[in-house]
């Protein structure tokens, strides 16, 4: 043998090929005639305890219950009892079904070639032992019968020196079954086949045998050819699969009523009442239920029968009409899957839409917010100018130009909450613009650098981002003291860019890195101005960069992007 097995295991499992010679030539004495003579007949209830030892399907060292034992018992003397040729010959028919069906579990080449010619063996047995008992007509001449009932025995020598391993009887190692039934009918009607040509042809059982051989042969050549073409079109093993994975439902059908369902229903959980309720159409289905979070459902009736699916807090069941097959369970959990999955990508754009609207409500607040901080700041400033003493008169002129504007840009920042998205893109005159923005900070000590040229600029951005910009740079100035501050709007082939420079410390580097991509930390702010700016920029096609930063020059440029 060419495993160690230890010697605790009996030797009939260490050595199958001994256990499944014994029982052919036990079969064997039986088919030539023997089970004439009672005296021989007895060994078929040696030989089915042969069998029982060697059987792929229940371990041979397992104890049996007495009621289990007096089944066998019954069944063996039975079959001993009512042997004759007929019974011999089913029985061959199945052991060749198992012998089939062991051959593709086996691994070893050698240990396979002692399976092929063990069936061949039992092939050889029927045909030339069993048939002729049956039939009188079938009559092995020119062949010598007597010769070949004895001598062919001393083939099952070879038989033995085939390797063999100890028989793996776990569930699905055991038995093709599938296999051994296409074994059992083809041994079936090849035997049926040779008497059939016997009688209707009137040709010798010989010549019968070799015509049906070779069309039994040539029909499953075309079989072969149709399982598996080489034309470039599949065959009927890809049928075959495609049915026995079907179920009823077949995966195609299921995927496009998905789409269908998800086309029509947006909502998540709609879509995951209205796909469920399509399993009650399949004829094996009696009802089923979901439910996703707080939200549950069930349709059509309840039976013992049930499968389930969980994932994320969905719960798919299908109730079934009778007890499901393993393939059945299978398929229905990918239907399920599937289905599933639609769910969750839905449930997610569900709420990454509402994370939108919440993030777009977010941002509209805080821009919002920002932007009547600096309102605020600006009339903080003119009611400063307006408790000092000095000229009534210009305190009233500076009101006069300053209050409009604040109410214009106070309206603007109101209009954002009732249009999130929609931004004021209206372009105003740059020299228009600068002239506002001069006289908004006219009190403020900022040196201001006059456009040369003639360009429009989108004027709730440059409002917004310059007075960003320059309370930044005032609020700073109050901190750190005799810091200057210059503004400048340099207009280059009709593309305005604004300038904001001052002389103060350098921004840190942690923050100047995360400047305008996150809201940063922020002593005397909210830490999200220049943030939001830098994105209402990048919305508006222009880009806010720090284009300079080092003691003493601290430089902000709006410029459109390249």
């Amino acid at each position: 043998m060419n495993t160690e097995i230890s010697s605790a295991v009996p030797w009939w499992s260490r050595r199958p090929h001994f256990l499944l010679a014994g029982h052919l030539l036990l079969l064997h004495a039986l088919a030539f005639g023997g089970w004439r003579l009672p005296a021989v007949r007895i060994l078929w209830f040696v030989a089915f305890g042969l069998f029982l030892l060697w059987q792929p399907f229940v371990a041979g060292e397992r104890r049996m219950s007495r009621r289990q034992g007096a089944v066998v018992l019954a069944a063996a003397l039975a079959s001993t009892w009512l042997l004759s040729p007929w019974l011999m010959l089913i029985w061959c028919g199945a052991l060749a079904a198992v012998i089939g069906g062991r051959v593709l579990w086996t691994g070893d080449r050698l240990e396979r070639a002692g399976y092929l010619f063990a069936f061949g063996y039992l092939v050889c047995l029927t045909i030339f032992g069993i048939v002729p008992e049956i039939s009188p007509s079938a009559v092995l001449d020119p062949l010598p019968r007597d010769a070949i009932a004895r001598y062919m025995p001393f083939l099952l020598a070879a038989l033995i020196a085939f390797p063999a391993h100890p028989q793996r009887r776990r569930a699905g190692d055991a038995f093709d079954l599938f296999y051994g039934m296409l074994v059992f009918l083809a041994l079936a009607v090849f035997v049926l086949g040779a008497l059939a040509v016997t009688f209707v042809s009137g040709v010798s059982y010989v010549e019968a045998l070799a015509q049906t051989s070779l069309a039994i042969a040539a029909a499953l050549l075309v079989l072969a050819w149709a399982w598996n073409p080489r034309g470039g079109f599949s065959g009927l093993g890809s049928a075959l699969s495609r049915y026995l994975l079907s179920v009823g439902l077949p995966l195609e059908q299921w995927l496009i009523q998905l789409a269908e369902t998800s086309e029509r229903e947006s909502h998540p959980v709609r879509f995951l009442a209205a796909i469920t309720e399509q399993l009650q159409r399949v004829p094996w289905v009696v009802g089923c239920r979901w439910q996703a979070g707080s939200e549950s459902g069930r349709f059509g009736g309840t039976s013992p029968h049930t499968q389930e699916y969980r994932r994320d807090g969905v719960l798919l069941a299908v109730c079934f009409r009778h007890v499901p097959s393993p393939a059945m369970r299978w398929h229905v959990e990918w239907l399920l899957r599937l289905a599933t999955e639609f769910y969750l990508v839905k449930f997610q754009t569900h709420e990454l839409q509402r994370m939108s609207y919440l993030q777009a409500v977010y941002e509209t607040g805080a821009r919002v917010t920002h932007d009547v901080k600096n309102l605020l700041q600006s009339l903080q400033t003119l009611c400063y100018a307006a408790a000092q003493p000095g000229d009534p008169e210009a305190v009233a002129r500076l009101l006069a130009r300053q209050l409009p504007q604040i109410a214009e840009r106070l309206k603007s920042t109101l209009d954002k909450l009732q249009r999130p998205r929609a931004d004021d893109n209206r372009n105003t005159s740059a020299a228009e613009w600068w002239a506002r923005l001069r006289d908004r900070h006219s009190g403020d000590a900022i040196e201001w650098n006059d456009p040369a040229g003639e360009a429009e600029v989108p004027s709730a951005l440059f409002d917004s981002i310059a007075e960003n910009l320059l309370q930044n740079a005032l609020t700073k100035r109050q901190h750190e003291g005799g810091i200057e501050i210059s503004v400048k709007l340099t207009v280059d082939r009709n593309s305005p860019m604004l300038t904001v420079r001052d002389t103060g410390q350098a921004i840190a580097a942690s923050v100047a890195d995360s400047l305008f991509r996150t809201p940063v930390q922020s002593a005397h702010g909210l830490g999200i101005g220049l943030y939001h700016a830098a994105r209402q920029a990048d919305e508006t096609g222009y880009r806010l960069d720090l284009a300079e930063n080092r003691p003493g020059s601290v430089v902000f440029t709006l410029a459109p992007r390249t």
